[in-house]
């Protein structure tokens, strides 16, 4: 069975199409689409994705990847809530408060995700 994206869970990070060695993998609207009849089943694509949104058991892996995404989500609120309580605002470095923001995007963007499939947190 070849790759299968997880449209909803696909960021357009282009990833997996530089990952792809057969080239299968287009990209189309910003989402990673695989040319079943170019995939060797490889799984490098799978690998390079930081977001699930491949497998290679179609449909019934979704759950898994949404479960995946919610566990990610806990482990980003963790980390960002651990950081604020270690730093008042008023005296973060610049680079901390980079990552600050980038936890806090990140987990805009889980969340938007996850309520595109209709899941609650």
């Amino acid at each position: 069975m070849p790759a299968y994206i997880l449209e909803k869970l696909c960021r357009g990070c282009q990833r997996c199409l530089r990952a792809c060695p057969r080239e299968a993998i287009k990209m189309v609207a910003h989402v990673a689409i695989v040319e079943p009849d170019q995939c060797v089943e490889c799984e490098e694509c799978m690998e390079s994705c930081m977001h699930g949104a491949i497998t290679f058991r179609g449909e019934d892996q979704a759950g898994k990847a949404r479960q995946e995404l919610k566990q990610r989500l806990m482990e980003l609120q963790t980390e960002l809530t651990d950081l604020r309580a270690r730093w008042p605002a008023h005296s973060l470095k610049p680079s901390l408060i980079i990552q600050l923001e980038d936890l806090e995007e990140e987990i805009r963007e889980i969340r938007e995700k996850l309520a595109n499939e209709g899941m609650s947190i």
